[in-house]
């Protein structure tokens, strides 16, 4: 009796009579089943652990009290950005400046504005560090100022998101 093998049976046949085949089959099996595994694994932990930006970006205002006599001004900043990226402006004894360097993380900002301050017959260039914890419809700030002829404290502040404005979350 002639009995036909299927070409299925024969190349198991090969295989198996085969070492070096069979072993490689064996390995590039394992080799993707591990990359499958370790792809799913990183987008499964990405979707847990994103941490997203903060919903910052809109117009906010708050009461500034500097630490130097009668110095109360109201402040406004303007943020706008995607991702870490964070940029606007700041107001500085009610002059709105540029915002450089600014990140976004969490629930947390950071940005840095720069002013210029009289001295003599040239201006300094002062640096304000702004650091800022988003709490609901209000970002509780520390602003430190550097490089100018005085010493200044840090000065804590809130700034609240300006009447009639909605948060919005960036991508």
């Amino acid at each position: 009796m002639n009995t036909s093998r299927s070409w299925l049976e024969k190349f198991n046949s090969r295989i198996r009579n085969n070492k070096i085949a069979a072993t490689l089959i064996i390995v590039g099996s394992a080799v993707i089943g591990i990359s499958t595994f370790t792809n799913a694994t990183r987008n499964l932990a990405n979707l847990v652990h994103m941490e997203s930006r903060p919903a910052v970006n809109g117009e906010w205002n708050a009461e500034v009290i500097y630490d130097w006599p009668n110095a109360k001004y109201a402040e406004s900043f303007s943020l706008n950005g995607d991702g870490e990226e964070l940029h606007g402006a700041a107001s500085f004894l009610g002059v709105k400046r540029g915002i450089l360097d600014g990140t976004t993380g969490g629930n947390r900002l950071e940005f840095t504005i720069r002013t210029q301050e009289a001295t003599g017959d040239a201006g300094k260039n002062v640096a304000h560090h702004y650091k800022g914890k988003l709490m609901g419809d209000e970002i509780h700030f520390v602003m430190q100022t550097e490089g100018s002829v005085s010493a200044h404290v840090p000065v804590e502040f809130v700034a609240r998101r300006a009447s009639g404005a909605s948060a919005e979350r960036a991508p």
